[in-house]
């Protein structure tokens, strides 16, 4: 899923289950930060000590190590489900421990875990495991590293994820073919309006329990994606773009646009030596005389909204690496060991 699903519909979906209007943009900013997240920075306090690190939670470099790929994907991308699937069956019978299928029980908990995260980072937890959760829909049916069983066709890019399938998984309102599977005709909107429903439910469950109403059904949500998302399209341009954007924001107003900046600007300061660093993930390992970067003066580190998402990053992949270790162990992997 792209920026659309992630930020918007994450948002609009966050409200709808009773959310205020901004818990429901921090958790739809969270959820689009995971995408953004791709670079590794080091942020230090210029009355000294040691440099704060990230761990991001998306690269752009899909030729990166097998385990750092491992450390990424299934845990942010590409959630590992349930093989036996019925929506995973394919021509040739093959299968995958590490086959993505929608709402598997390893996303499921790690929706249910971040509600249960500490108060200061508890959102943008929440946030994230949508993000991961949603993707088990987008990305139903590959699986998060090199793998001939992502090939689609005689496609000659590498077998990571979806890039066989190139940006087809993620469009809404999209139709498209996966030629491996016995039901191969894709229909985006039918996906994303399921993930929805499982999102709004997990959300709605969670809001009872701390004694919350909804701001909407789930019927009146539902009509207002499938209408934003509005009539499908297929080939290989993305098509009506600015027109969901449009009916997006007529949905939530309080929304705004996504700026990947507007978080990383109000916690930091950068020291530009040379040229300004590129903020892209590949160009930025090409840089040779790196900004230095600086927590603001005046501005508690531990209140910022960068901060708060870079450690929900880390709890949601602590959480993730134990739940899965067994599963990659079956396969002889050992990801804590580099």
């Amino acid at each position: 899923m792209d920026t659309e699903f992630h930020y918007y519909m994450t948002g609009i979906i966050a409200r709808a289950a009773g959310f205020s209007e901004a818990e429901a943009k921090t958790i739809a900013t969270a959820s689009e930060y995971v995408d953004e997240n791709d670079v590794c920075l080091k942020i230090e306090d210029r009355s000294g000590g040691k440099p704060y690190e990230n761990y991001i939670s998306q690269t752009m470099n899909i030729l990166k190590p097998k385990r750092k790929l491992m450390r990424i994907y299934p845990v942010f991308h590409f959630v590992p489900g349930d093989p036996a699937d019925e929506r995973a069956c394919r021509t040739d019978g093959k299968m995958h421990l590490l086959n993505t299928t929608p709402g598997n029980e390893t996303a499921s908990s790690m929706m249910d875990e971040a509600f249960r995260a500490p108060e200061d980072t508890r959102l943008y937890r929440i946030g994230i495991a949508t993000h991961a959760y949603a993707d088990t829909w987008a990305h139903q049916n590959f699986v998060g590293w090199y793998d001939y069983f992502n090939n689609i066709g005689m496609d000659p890019k590498p077998d990571i994820g979806h890039a066989d399938a190139e940006h087809h998984p993620d469009w809404p309102a999209h139709r498209w073919e996966d030629c491996r599977l016995v039901n191969d005709e894709i229909d985006n909107t039918e996906r994303y309006i399921d993930a929805a429903e499982k999102i709004y439910g997990k959300y709605r469950s969670y809001l009872q329990g701390i004694n919350i109403n909804a701001n909407a059904g789930w019927d009146d949500l539902r009509s207002w994606l499938i209408r934003a998302m509005g009539p499908s399209f297929s080939g290989d341009s993305k098509w009506y773009t600015e027109e969901r954007i449009s009916r997006y924001k007529e949905i939530a107003p309080w929304l705004g646009e996504f700026d990947e900046a507007d978080w990383f600007n109000d916690a930091i300061e950068t020291e530009v030596r040379g040229l300004r660093d590129s903020d892209s993930g590949l160009l930025s390992m090409f840089t040779m005389l790196r900004d230095r970067l600086y927590w603001r003066d005046g501005v508690n580190r531990e209140k910022t909204d960068w901060f708060r998402f870079q450690e929900a990053v880390k709890e949601h992949q602590r959480f993730a690496m134990g739940h899965l270790d067994k599963l990659f162990r079956k396969m002889g992997v050992n990801l804590h060991v580099l």
